[in-house]
């Protein structure tokens, strides 16, 4: 009569290699999706908020009248602005806010923009921008020229124009000489010059006023001045 041995035996199952490997990589990316990957992002966003700095963009508006112009400031930064600080060669200009991350003021001078910005986290930036899109200075007088007695030159005034009814001269013995005649289409203007000295007088559209004065020969005193060679110091003295 024949015995089996109907003891169990234990089930051996073989794992292959490439089974263990594609158990190691599912646990590598785990790590990776759910704790590095996370990590880094977190630090990295509180590094960004920390370290972030204010920034702006400066946008200076064109003069329809020459007198004045518009400033906007579109703020670009992460965080929101704190404080600000804005000035035009020194003087503070007043800012209103205009949008969530916009603000405008009204310019009447030319010069230099400076904006110090404050963010929540305490970082500060500062902007710059010239202003020179108003009109500041008087007409300017070109081609002079002196023939028989006549003074002529040419006004021009590049941004809001020569007021050409402005224009007028003086001497010791008239306050109000007026041009023997103006070309308003090239700006040539023509005066008399007799014995005294002549000074003209122009302004441009919105008041910028020049004065300039001649002497008998059709010469511009001011710039004989500036001409004029400086003594030097500690010369000797001639006999």
């Amino acid at each position: 009569m024949s015995h089996y041995n109907n003891q169990s035996r234990p089930n051996r199952r073989k794992t292959s290699p490439g089974s263990k490997k594609g158990s190691g990589r599912s646990s590598f990316l785990k790590v990776l999706l759910f704790y590095v990957l996370p990590f880094l992002a977190v630090n990295g966003l509180i590094f960004l908020l920390v370290t972030s700095r204010p920034k702006g963009e400066i946008t200076i508006g064109e003069s329809k009248d020459y007198i004045s112009t518009t400033m906007e400031l579109r703020i670009s930064s992460l965080l929101p602005i704190t404080s600000m600080e804005m000035t035009l060669d020194g003087t503070p200009v007043e800012a209103s806010k205009t949008g969530s991350k916009t603000y405008t003021a009204i310019l009447t001078n030319n010069g230099g923009l400076e904006i110090k910005l404050t963010s929540l986290n305490q970082m500060k930036n500062t902007l710059y921008e010239q202003v020179n899109v108003l009109d500041d200075t008087p007409p300017s007088m070109k081609e002079t020229r002196f023939e028989e007695g006549v003074l002529s030159f040419f006004l021009e005034d590049t941004q809001s124009g020569v007021d050409f009814s402005s224009i007028y001269a003086s001497d010791e013995d008239n306050p109000d000489i007026l041009p023997l005649s103006i070309d308003r289409s090239t700006g040539l203007i023509t005066f008399e010059i007799k014995k005294e000295n002549l000074t003209v007088n122009a302004k441009d559209k919105i008041g910028n006023e020049m004065h300039k004065t001649f002497n008998p020969q059709g010469e511009s005193i001011e710039e004989s001045e500036e001409e004029e060679p400086e003594p030097e110091e500690g010369g000797e003295e001639t006999q």
